[in-house]
């Protein structure tokens, strides 16, 4: 019942009780019409014995019984009639929407009844005792009775019944409305209200949507203006060092200059990265490309001249991904730069037909550090080593790709594991660009 649209239960439910109401409304009236016909038999067969007394006002009594002597004949009746009911001496016949009461004879008892009657010492009658019925006329029913009350109420119900739904429907088909505002909200980069044309609840609904958007709206704008803020006050800073490390002769101390200017932009880059993937704003720009490139555009990003710590194995073919280059390689590089920061040893990094799982020397990670659904982990907030933003930042990225990141830690070694379906293999004999500390 949860899945079921509200419009189409409701569609469904009017639907039953309109067959409902007319399926009763067509058995209670058959029952008035035999009821009707029932009580016309009656006042028939009273008319019958009035006939039968031979009274002198019997035109009266039948009148006052709503009937008379019918002029049509007999045998048209019966042939062109429908026969309702009957009795053993006469039938009651619909005929040009008329009802007539036809007498007949009795049909001759049975031989088995006159035994039955001779030996109980009754005497049947003769043909010249018993009266014949065909020789008394028809009846004919003067009386109508209307119907029209039933119709009128039966009418009556089912408009009600249908101007009832539609008002209803109406009403709900602004929910389907309002449902579509909302859809289109999340799709805007501007905010608009919905337009609110009633003072009912789903009018309320909608002033309190607007209200509550609204609010969403100005604190998206603050925080775009006041990221947009600090990235412009911190990066100012940065290409001022930049400028300032480009002026210093020593050539060994400039590199090192430069080299922490530009891994400071790398980390004011991660920062607007996090923001959008906080926000879910980030659009995935996917295209086929080999994991090996995006691994060796990785370790580009680590900005690091000795990469020798780095062992790549592989095996005869590379698999061929659907992926965001970029964000891909911002996730390998964050698990790498990891691996390469807590551990002194190398960093192994295998390559799969399904996953690449990076391998380092180094202690069990602590549970309250493995939860990367969290940009800034609370429990760690306090400590030395790191706040977590770049393992955040590569499973939201390895998540937004529908891929797996898993964590186990065995004999002594990290190892961080990306599952991927890929969707075909290349060999590596094939590619010319391949990373110098590949192993296969």
């Amino acid at each position: 019942m949860r899945n079921i649209s509200i419009i189409k239960l409701i569609s469904f439910f009017f639907i039953l009780a309109l067959v409902v109401i007319n399926i009763s409304f067509t058995i209670e009236y058959n029952r008035q019409i035999k009821d009707l016909n029932y009580f016309t038999f009656q006042r028939f067969m009273m008319g019958m014995r009035t006939i039968g007394e031979e009274p002198q006002n019997k035109d009266d009594l039948l009148a006052e019984l709503g009937i008379k002597l019918s002029d049509t004949p007999k045998n048209e009746i019966r042939t062109n009639g429908k026969k309702l009911l009957e009795d053993s001496y006469c039938d009651m016949i619909l005929y040009h929407n008329t009802l007539y009461f036809v007498p007949r004879d009795p049909p001759p008892p049975k031989k088995s009844m006159v035994k039955i009657m001779l030996l109980a010492g009754i005497a049947p009658k003769s043909d010249e005792e018993v009266i014949s019925m065909d020789d008394r006329p028809a009846l004919e029913n003067l009386e109508n009775f209307s119907l029209n009350r039933l119709w009128i109420l039966w009418g009556t119900m089912n408009v009600v019944t249908v101007i009832f739904f539609i008002i209803v429907l109406r009403k709900l088909l602004r929910l389907r409305n309002l449902k579509s505002a909302i859809r289109a909200f999340g799709d805007q980069t501007t905010f608009q209200e919905i337009p609110v044309d009633s003072k009912d609840e789903l009018g309320e609904i909608a002033a309190e949507f607007n209200f509550a958007m609204k609010k969403i709206h100005l604190l998206k704008e603050s925080r775009t203006l006041f990221l947009r803020n600090i990235l412009h006050e911190l990066r100012t800073p940065v290409m001022k060092g930049k400028i300032l490390a480009s002026i210093i002769k020593d050539d060994e101390f400039k590199g090192q200059l430069r080299q922490i200017f530009i891994r400071q932009e790398v980390l004011l880059g991660e920062m607007v990265k996090v923001e959008k993937l906080a926000s879910n704003e980030w659009i995935l720009s996917t295209k086929e490309y080999r994991l090996v490139d995006i691994l060796d555009h990785a370790i580009d990003l680590l900005l690091i001249h000795d990469t020798k710590r780095i062992c790549i194995n592989a095996e005869d073919t590379t698999p061929i991904l659907m992926a965001d280059f970029e964000l891909l390689a911002t996730a390998i590089k964050n698990l790498l730069d990891n691996a390469l920061k807590y551990s002194k040893n190398d960093v192994i990094v295998d390559i799969c037909p399904d996953h690449i799982s990076i391998c380092s020397d180094g202690e069990k990670i602590p549970e309250q550090r493995l939860d990367f659904t969290r940009a800034f982990n609370r429990d760690i907030e306090s400590t030395s080593i790191g706040l977590g933003l770049g393992l955040y930042i590569a499973n939201s990225i390895i998540l937004k790709h529908s891929f797996d990141l898993l964590y186990h830690h065995e004999n002594g070694k990290n190892y961080f594991r990306i599952f991927f379906q890929p969707i075909s293999h290349k060999p590596y004999e094939e590619i010319s660009d391949v990373p110098e500390n590949l192993i296969h």
